[in-house]
């Protein structure tokens, strides 16, 4: 499941979600100069603002046109009302958005937030805007909309207010807000359970600064990353501060520290990994760095997992780009690198890895001889990198590999190929693919060549047959059958590879998903027997839809040693 899937809805239907809740947010704290260009962004995505008339509501408007608190003391917070409505005309849900600090007496609020008074934090919206609420309650009723049409979102300040409107919503305007959908973004405050879907960046000193709706004074003077039930716990805005902590150490991203303040919001990097072709893949715990890096530093800081921050990172880590260019590089465990628009380099150094290029002239550096790879091509756009470890990387819309040759002038040199359909292209040298047989849409029989090749089914129910050398068996989408061979063979899953069988698996045999959804947790407890199960004779592995069976294996003859889940 996704990193921002919600309640009982699918990952579709989450990402929408999200998207919906990012539109409503880009009106927040604008100046005036820039309403046109925010209010283009949000018709586009089908959102109304509506009048205090249409709602039958005669609060007091801000200079930003959104509507003021209605009590003393709330008289600076912001709310908006925004409709969507059918091809008909006919309205089909609403969108309530609280702005952010937009004026100095909201620090007057904020600062009361750190007092410890969970009355006063968790009331604020019941204080601020009653009234309108019970307006807008009324109004979707009139309409036919239930809660569950209603969108509450809110950044900072406005995120807080999203959650303070959950913790209400039984008690207050009638229960009506009770099954409303809630995402707030960049938060202090966490409201209780699981109503609200809380997205925020780890190291942003205002996000869950309070545990729950209090604080700590650590919370003050040293780093905060209490996972929360609600809240995205491993997301990381990689910018010019975030680069820093290793150099001057984790003192960097306290919220009295101005520096790290530059870590709060950034809305752009959460709409990039609603966007991401690896969304499926992420979960609430997935550690996903998102490069926020200025103009002056993309081209010279590679955007990394870095580490340096409280709670420790585990499991694949998954690192986007922006559609300018990039420098990602992933590590030694399994990466998941996505580049988007621009000219990207990528580096890794090791793991199973999914590299995708994207759109413009991409470019992998090596690191190293490209004799300590093999390589092979799929014949439908992916090429292969398996090292001498046994790591395989997918690589996808790179057109350009950089190795280090050794030579009798200098230390090494690099060497710049060209990826073709049949092999790596340099200025003086032609490196072969790897043998492989391929299929295609039909049923097929590959056979591997004695002396070791990759198979590649495709989108078919296929029959791969292992030889006498080291095979790399990929089945693809479909329910294949694979015979293992007399090597010691790798069996490669990606995607939707179907129910696939194994016969002949031996304990020098490995076998990799990389990239394939269902995939249980990332925690240091996890293990590829949260997959397995006995059936008979047989041991069964199951990621969602999909399943693996080896067939006469017992369960216990299995190891980590034969298994890697990227």
């Amino acid at each position: 499941m996704g990193v921002y899937n919600y309640k009982d809805l699918g990952d579709d239907e989450s990402r929408a979600l999200s998207v919906d809740a990012l539109a409503l947010i880009s009106t927040s704290g604008i100046s005036e100069q820039s309403n046109e260009i925010i209010a283009s962004v949000v018709r586009e995505a089908g959102w109304t603002p509506l009048s205090g008339s249409t709602l039958g509501y005669d609060g007091s408007l801000s200079s930003r046109g959104a509507f003021t608190g209605e009590k003393f003391g709330y008289a600076t917070a912001e709310a908006e009302v925004l409709g969507k409505y059918d091809a008909s005309g006919k309205l089909t849900g609403l969108g309530v958005m609280f702005h952010g600090t937009n004026d100095p007496a909201d620090w007057v609020y904020n600062l009361g937030l750190l007092t410890n008074v969970e009355g006063l934090a968790k009331n604020y919206v019941g204080e601020a805007f009653d009234t309108l609420l019970g307006s807008v309650a009324r109004y979707a009723q009139a309409n036919g909309l239930t809660g569950n049409d209603i969108l509450v979102s809110g950044v900072s300040l406005g995120g807080h207010a999203a959650n303070s409107m959950a913790d209400l919503s039984a008690s207050r305007w009638s229960g009506f807000y009770q099954d409303a959908n809630y995402v707030a973004f960049a938060s202090p405050s966490q409201a209780s359970g699981d109503k609200v879907l809380n997205i925020g960046y780890e190291q942003d000193p205002v996000f869950r600064v309070l545990d729950g709706y209090t604080s700590e004074l650590p919370s003050l003077l040293a780093v905060h990353d209490t996972p929360q039930p609600s809240a995205t716990n491993n997301l990381v805005n990689f910018n010019e501060v975030y680069a820093l902590g290793p150099l001057v150490g984790e003192g960097i991203f306290p919220i009295i520290n101005p520096l790290a303040w530059l870590s709060h919001g950034g809305t752009d990097g959460f709409a990039r990994v609603a966007e991401s072709q690896f969304y499926n893949l992420t979960n609430r715990d997935s550690t996903i760095v998102v490069s926020n890096l200025s103009d002056l530093t993309r081209g010279n800081l590679w955007v990394q997992d870095l580490e340096n921050y409280a709670e420790p990172h585990t499991g694949g880590t998954f690192i986007i780009g922006t559609d300018s260019a990039d420098r990602l590089q992933g590590g030694a465990a399994n990466d998941y690198l996505e580049g988007r628009a621009g000219d990207d380099t990528f580096r890794d150094s090791g793991g199973y890895n999914i590299i995708l290029g994207g759109a413009g002239n991409n470019t992998l550096e090596l690191q190293q001889s490209v004799n300590g790879f093999e390589f092979a091509n799929d014949g439908e756009g992916m090429l292969y990198m398996q090292d001498t470890r046994g790591g395989i990387s997918l690589i996808q819309d790179v057109d350009t590999l950089v190795s280090k040759e050794s030579s009798w002038i200098f230390f090494n040199r690099d060497v710049t190929y060209n990826v073709t359909e049949q092999g790596l292209l340099s200025a003086d040298t032609f490196t072969e693919y790897a043998p492989s047989g391929k299929g295609d849409a039909n049923n097929n029989v590959l056979v591997a060549q004695s002396s070791g090749s990759w198979l590649f089914g495709q989108g078919s129910a296929d029959l791969l047959i292992g030889g006498q050398g080291d095979d790399v068996l990929v089945g693809g989408a479909g329910n294949d059958v694979i015979l293992a061979g007399a090597g010691a063979d790798t069996f490669l899953f990606n995607g939707d590879f179907g129910l696939d069988f194994i016969t002949g698996f031996k304990s020098t045999d490995k076998l990799a998903f990389v990239g394939v959804e269902g995939v249980e947790g990332v925690d240091e407890q996890y293990s590829y027997l949260d997959h397995a199960q006995t059936v008979g004779i047989n041991t069964v592995l199951t990621f969602g839809d999909n399943s693996v069976t080896l067939v006469g294996v017992g369960l216990g003859s299995l190891s980590a040693d034969n298994i890697a889940i990227a």
